[in-house]
């Protein structure tokens, strides 16, 4: 959907352990993520075994391409943590022990009370003239290394460290992009990927200069533009807004129970939830938020019918008439559960999250939902085909919140 010339950007990830698949490079996805939120594109990710020789090639074939690398995993102190050696060998310089980041290893033992052994050391044999990228979660100090096109940045594999520097050192270290001013990025929840981006295909014909990106992270999908100038993004954001309307809940850079989370503060109200299908996903979600306490008053997880009639109060005689899964149960679990927690917003959802339990009347996937406010309550009914039981359980915990974003952000109107 259009094109702009960048500056390119490669990710490398080094390990057998990726390789075989004993773990997933959710490294390389989070880096790349976080580049396109902030306007870069990664033209090209790569999987490096434990290979001296391998690593080396990769890089110095990748110093001659691109702009920019970046580099995870490997500076450890093992024998199979080959990175800095590698590094060498593609760039021609020496190994050499870092003063500082020999100095940086040893504080970081004695910050977390651990002795240190002289193989740590080994962390600290880098190659010479690169710039220490100081770890500040870890023992491994990370580096950075002039390239005949740009910067190579050469990260621990251990992701909390990881992202901590990506953040410090690498998009700091980028240049700041013109076009950045004029980006923007709605966050949306209710169509996938390719309904979304078949509704927009029109308006990006119209705008052959605005370079598009869409992000799938299930269940939300975020739709970023980058316009050459101001008033190409504001004409491209009306249009956008008005195709997609109700579905897009913020355009900051957070999820949806945050931005739920923030509409509830806005408007001092108070949250409770009644779950029994989503197990407490819902109040888990809400409350990944910081200072969520200031509105989210707790969860019931009512998974079994006793503690439906028991805690929040639904009638024995309606579940014995429409059964747990069903819109009249539901209501009056959302009562309940606003009453019991003294919430100004009661969230309630049951359903059948499979594999088993389904009936032709109410198959697999078959979620009910109510919300209940100020202004009374709102039910809705949603049947998620073709998902497993993790998928069904995870999309109803967003579904329910997105409803009660919906019913808050629209006066208590039906959602």
């Amino acid at each position: 959907m259009g094109k702009s010339q960048l500056m390119s950007i490669c990710i490398i990830s080094t390990g057998d352990e990726l390789l075989r698949g004993a773990i997933s490079d959710t490294n390389a996805a989070w880096m790349a993520a976080r580049l396109n939120d902030r306007g870069y594109v990664v033209e090209r990710i790569t999987i490096v075994g434990d290979d001296l020789s391998k690593i080396a090639d990769t890089l110095a074939e990748s110093f001659g391409i691109y702009d920019y690398i970046v580099v995870s995993g490997g500076l450890g102190p093992t024998d199979d943590d080959l990175t800095a050696q590698a590094a060498a060998l593609a760039t021609g310089r020496p190994i050499r022990r870092n003063a500082l980041a020999a100095q940086q290893i040893e504080s970081a033992f004695k910050r977390i009370g651990r002795p240190m052994v002289e193989v740590n050391l080994k962390q600290a044999d880098l190659p010479d003239s690169c710039s220490i990228l100081q770890n500040q979660h870890g023992t491994a100090p990370g580096f950075s290394l002039d390239t005949p096109k740009g910067q190579a940045f050469f990260l621990p594999g251990v992701p909390r460290e990881l992202k901590h520097m990506f953040e410090t050192y690498v998009l700091a270290g980028l240049p700041s992009k013109t076009a950045s001013t004029h980006r923007e990025t709605f966050r949306c929840f209710g169509r996938g990927e390719s309904d979304v981006q078949a509704e927009l295909k029109p308006i990006a014909a119209d705008h052959p200069t605005v370079r598009w990106s869409f992000r799938a992270s299930f269940p939300e999908l975020s739709v970023m533009i980058t316009a050459p100038n101001a008033p190409e993004r504001e004409a491209v954001s009306r249009k956008i807004r008005s195709a997609l309307g109700p579905i897009i809940f913020s355009t900051k850079d957070i999820s949806l129970p945050a931005a739920f989370g923030e509409r509830l503060a806005a408007k001092n109200l108070t949250v409770g939830t009644g779950e029994s299908c989503t197990g407490g996903l819902i109040g888990h979600a809400i409350t990944e938020t910081a200072g969520s306490s200031a509105y989210f008053r707790g969860s019931v997880v009512a998974y079994h019918n006793d503690v439906k009639t028991g805690l929040l109060n639904v009638s024995a005689q309606t579940l014995a008439r429409a059964g747990a899964v069903s819109e009249a149960v539901v209501r009056e679990m959302a009562i309940g559960v606003q009453r019991a927690l003294n919430a100004d917003v009661g969230i309630a959802v049951s359903g059948v999250a499979g594999p088993g339990g389904g009936t032709p009347e109410k198959p697999v996937g078959l979620v009910h939902f109510a919300v209940a406010h100020p202004a009374g309550i709102d039910h809705k009914q949603r049947i998620f085909s073709g998902f497993d039981r993790s998928r069904v359980k995870h999309i109803s915990a967003w579904t329910a919140i997105y409803l009660a974003y919906r019913a808050i952000s629209e006066g208590f109107n039906k959602c």
